[in-house]
């Protein structure tokens, strides 16, 4: 059958598909776990604990059982479970599972009366090993956030991300995953966010309404595309897993940083709301091209609400909101602090989804979500005060559609299907105008031409379209496990391109050894950033070049072949070890490039890259109070040319446009580890050391600039190697609880990081990045004040606003 390649083609297909399945938001990485508590004669327990935990993230949730016995977790991660009941006059129970879907997991169990002389309840342990997955990927709940050393709460969701394996960390909150750029993609309660989030781009995801999240980079499933590098579920709290409860907080440390946030949710039988809201500053907002810190102060602002309403019990509806801001001056270089530049940046966005999940019966669920992203961008110089360029933009990004899902679950299989549809508006407004002499007394200069009398302006609009379908099965039969997938996928946006993406992965679990292997191979299409496509991909900037006539071609997606191959072993009771080897493939490999001297970055493509490295990570579940991690990643990152995609500004090195050339990548690092240990006392008390080591990224000095250069600049160059001189940073943090039993508890917390006062650069002079400076020791505090409608369990670990 042959369809019209039009949005509105697919969108009627779209919609066809979703009235005839009754498709009810987005399928989350979240799930529900229901069930029945009875008694020995089959009399239902009205009153019990029940709680539900995962041993290596420490997720936690807690209810009592209705009139009728019956209890309900709603919100839980998918992973490994265990679900504990006791009550006065029984003896405890426990009973171990697995969430790997959206349809509703029932848990029904049976209390033995207890004797006379009742032993100490001892909560069995969730299982460590995940005995159906066939990739890579990490479990994180809002505890360990909320533990995790840090000044600057705008960065928080990028700092947990940075300490898996194969994520190289970079300057302003970017990140690259498995060597690849700005290819991470945010799902937000099953929305998802394709934009760079970094700090540069966007308004960072705040994770104080973080309930938990997933994060997945090896055999991603066919439910996911556009950027898969890595997969980031990010699920929200809700009102319908808490009683009325809420906080406000206040922060402060070095730089003048300061912020506060408040928090407010809870439940009224079946509607619960949820309510969230911050704002810091800090006189160290990015990371700066100089040693010195010239005019970089900046803040967000976040505002998120979400409603959960269930009317039936097959029922549930989702409304979320936020919108969220930034503001920030541009970090300047000596010469232009000395000449008084005062570029800032302004950056916005709002978020609108709706969501239906319903319940078909016990083995079948659909959903159905419809959402828009607004975002903006403007750079601002109205005094006209940038040097060597004065640059002024005003871009704008929407994102509008839906998503449906139709999830089946067999005796021996998960079924899933479903659809996406997306209308992707883009403005783009540019000026820029030369007002460094050199440049305009320069004619052999392209710039030279564009005067603030007479600059260089660039204005236009496109709407961007994209379609996606896909199946996938999970088929178990005794220790193995097969994860089936494909996906098509339909992009047009100055380029319109078709692909289908298979997706298979392998498990096989050895009970005798506690071993799980694996192996999986992804066929991947990934679209171009779409901050500043437009300009990137028009013939108008062919100007700066140096050739006007060289014809511009627009930046393609991605398209990547995938393998990976994997053990994970129980080593013990509480220690989990992970071990992956996998290698990419890829033609027309992202990357990004800077806008002359201005803060304009926009993508580029380069003819193919190959990517290949090895990760290992020990993981250590609760023991005597301790928890933590170690993880070690040995990567390479190679690009061929020529550029094929995107500007060629002239001012990168010509031996970008001649073919069959290798380079390293900008963020290639061949060494990276990590760590971290956290100790939680019995009283309120808890304590966290982490560390990070980094071998440098590419980087290629000048030999006349040596001599120039500051000794601290000197002293973290490598020229031989041409590469940035390794680092180990260090950070902690430690907390108290005060009146953790009372339903108005305060928590104190004090943070250092980079404790030693390590001086390390993330880049020096490279091809598209530039130079950026490490953060400096820093010191903050925090105090939050909260209250519950609700006495808190003696065994539960209280959670903070998180701002």
């Amino acid at each position: 059958m042959v369809f019209r390649r039009t949005f509105f083609g697919y969108a009627a297909l779209a919609s066809l598909l979703a009235s005839v399945l009754v498709l009810t938001a987005v399928a989350q990485n979240v799930g529900t776990v229901i069930g029945t508590i009875t008694d020995p004669t089959g009399a239902v327990v009205p009153g019990a604990t029940v709680s539900i935990t995962s041993s290596l993230s420490g997720y936690r949730q807690t209810v009592k059982t209705d009139n009728n016995g019956q209890y309900k977790f709603t919100n839980v991660p998918f992973a490994q479970y265990t679900i504990h009941v006791e009550i006065k006059g029984f003896h405890h129970a426990d009973k171990r599972g697995e969430l790997r879907t959206n349809v509703p997991v029932t848990e029904n169990m049976t209390l033995e009366l207890a004797e006379a002389q009742q032993e100490v309840t001892v909560t069995e342990q969730a299982p460590l090993l995940e005995t159906t997955s066939a990739g890579t990927h990490h479990d994180i709940d809002q505890l360990e956030m909320e533990k995790l050393p840090l000044t600057q709460s705008s960065r928080g969701m990028a700092a947990i991300v940075q300490t898996l394996p194969g994520v190289v960390k970079d300057d302003n909150g970017r990140m690259h995953a498995r060597g690849s750029e700005s290819q991470v993609q945010y799902v937000v309660d099953g929305v998802p966010i394709t934009e760079n989030l970094a700090g540069v781009f966007s308004t960072a995801l705040s994770a104080g309404n973080m309930r938990s999240a997933e994060v997945i980079t090896g055999n991603v499933p066919a439910e996911y595309g556009d950027k898969v590098a890595a997969v980031v579920m990010f699920n929200t709290k809700s009102g319908l897993e808490m009683p009325w409860q809420g906080s406000i907080g206040f922060s402060g440390g070095s730089f003048d940083t300061a912020g506060t946030g408040v928090e407010f949710g809870g439940h009224v039988k079946k509607f619960g709301v949820y309510v969230n809201s911050d704002v810091s500053r800090s006189r160290r907002y990015l990371d700066p091209p100089e040693i010195a810190n010239f005019h970089n102060t900046g803040g967000s602002a976040h505002l998120f609400s979400r409603f959960d309403y269930s009317p039936t019990d097959k029922d549930n509806l989702r409304l979320s909101l936020s919108t969220n801001g930034t503001d920030f001056r541009v970090p300047n270089r000596l010469e232009q602090q000395e000449l008084g530049q005062n570029v800032r940046q302004e950056l916005r966005d709002d978020s609108q989804s709706f969501g239906w999940d319903h319940v078909f019966n016990n083995t079948t669920l659909g959903n159905l979500v419809i959402f828009r992203r607004s975002s903006t961008s403007r750079l601002l110089d109205p005094l006209e005060t940038g040097f060597p360029f004065h640059a002024e933009q005003n871009r704008r990004l929407r994102n509008e559609g839906f998503r449906a899902n139709l999830s089946r679950e067999f005796p021996h299989n998960s079924f899933k299907t479903g659809i996406e549809a997306h209308r992707l508006p883009i403005t783009e407004r540019f000026m820029i105008a030369a007002t460094d002499p050199a440049i305009l007394e320069d004619p052999s200069n392209p710039a030279s031409h564009f005067s603030l009398s007479n600059p260089f302006s660039f204005r236009d609009t496109k709407t961007g379209k994209q379609f996606a379908w896909y199946v996938q099965d999970r088929f178990k039969w005794a220790g193995l496990t097969a994860d089936m997938g494909i996906r098509y996928d339909h992009y047009d946006l100055l380029l319109t391109q078709d692909a289908w993406s298979p997706r298979i992965g392998l498990a096989y679990y050895v009970a005798k050894t506690g071993t799980v292997v694996r192996a999986s191979y992804n066929r991947l299409f990934q679209t171009p950033p779409v901050e500043n496509l437009l300009i990137s991909s028009s013939q108008a900037g062919a100007v700066f070049s140096g050739d006007p006539n060289k014809i511009v071609t627009p930046v393609p997606p991605e398209r990547q072949n995938f393998y990976e191959v994997g053990l994970q072993q129980q080593l013990g009771h509480y220690v989990r070890l992970d071990l992956a080897h996998y290698v990419k493939n890829i033609r027309n490999i992202s990357d990004k490039d800077q806008f002359l001297d201005t803060g304009i970055i926009f993508p580029v493509a380069v003819y193919s890259g190959d990517v290949r490295g090895y990760e290992v990570r020990l993981d250590l579940a609760a023991v005597r109070g301790f928890t933590g991690f170690l993880s070690y990643a040995n990567a390479k990152a190679n690009n061929t040319t020529p550029l094929n995609g995107g500007l060629f500004l002239g001012t990168e090195s010509d031996l970008l446009l001649v073919s069959g050339l290798q380079f390293p990548a900008d963020h290639d690092q061949r060494n990276t580890g990590s760590f971290g240990v956290t100790y939680t006392a019995p009283r309120g008390w808890w304590s966290s050391f982490t560390g990070r080591y980094d071998s440098g990224v590419a980087s290629e000095v000048d030999p006349q600039l040596w001599a120039t250069l500051d000794p601290r600049l000197q002293e973290n160059l490598d020229p031989v190697r041409g590469r940035v001189k390794p680092r180990a940073t260090f950070d902690i943090a430690t907390g108290y609880t005060l009146r953790s039993e009372s339903r108005m508890p305060i928590d104190l917390q004090l943070s250092v990081t980079n404790l030693f006062d390590r001086f390390y650069l993330y880049n020096f002079e490279s091809v598209f990045s530039g130079t950026h400076i490490g953060r400096p020791r820093e010191v903050s505090g925090r105090i939050v004040f909260r209250f519950s409608s609700a006495k808190p369990e003696k065994d539960a670990t209280t959670s903070s606003s998180g701002f």
